[in-house]
């Protein structure tokens, strides 16, 4: 993904406020990290392997944002719209070790989020929002792959609609949310890419009632969803080495 950098952009643009306390608790994580070894975080965070690099990472400066790595989003805290960081893959409140990286916790299908246990605990719970500017995709053509970037022709920011759980170390000296974002089948023009997935670009008018869950039944988040932006995905793409 590509995000906004500019929070007072994405706060005016979304009649939210920015949690600066959030931002502070994040980089007291980092804080944190800096003064362990790379043992200790590995034990403390339940890894497989000692991390070779940061695992509270945020949006670099071309705002590229990868899986573990965290980025602005907008939940209601309180009956105001709040911008805060979370990381893009889920880490399940219930989870003793992280998830393993072939698995893909930071795409939830819609069709899966009452199947899939790490949806099911959240979905209906725990909504957010997480705007982003273009999205990039690996797709295989005549043996070759293509890195293609997808992004709205009519819009300059996309939102997608994402569940969140909040995971605390069992020390309770590491506490931080992450998200997966809700995607669905994809248009004609992203499918004929040869892409399967898109993520769900949420009718600007049902943010509000996505953001509060407790208000509606479960037919009525699932027609949320279904209703979405009208838009034509225009796309760029280049040969790897």
């Amino acid at each position: 993904m590509q995000v906004e950098r500019n929070l007072e952009k994405l706060a005016g643009r979304f009649d939210a406020t920015i949690s600066h306390k959030a931002f502070e608790d994040l980089h007291g994580l980092q804080e944190k990290e800096s003064q362990k070894t790379p043992e200790e975080i590995k034990k403390i965070m339940g890894l497989k392997r000692k991390p070779s690099s940061s695992v509270f990472k945020e949006v670099g400066e071309n705002g590229r944002v990868y899986p573990n790595y965290f980025a602005p989003v907008i939940v209601m805290e309180e009956g105001e719209r709040v911008i805060k960081p979370m990381r893009y893959r889920v880490r399940p409140s219930f989870s003793d070790e992280e998830i393993p990286s072939k698995y893909n916790v930071f795409n939830a299908r819609i069709d899966s989020l009452e199947k899939r246990k790490t949806w099911n605990s959240i979905f209906l719970q725990n909504h957010g929002l997480f705007p982003f500017i273009r999205f990039f995709e690996w797709v295989e053509v005549k043996g070759k792959k293509k890195l293609i970037t997808f992004y709205p022709d009519d819009h300059d920011l996309m939102w997608a609609p994402m569940i969140y759980d909040t995971w605390r170390s069992e020390s309770g000296e590491i506490e931080f949310s992450s998200f997966a974002i809700i995607t669905n089948d994809p248009p004609k023009e992203i499918d004929e890419m040869g892409h399967d997935r898109c993520p769900i670009f949420l009718e600007e008018t049902k943010i509000s009632d996505w953001l509060k869950p407790e208000k509606f039944s479960k037919k009525q988040m699932y027609e949320i969803l279904s209703s979405q932006e009208k838009t034509h995905f225009q796309h760029d793409f280049k040969v790897s080495r």
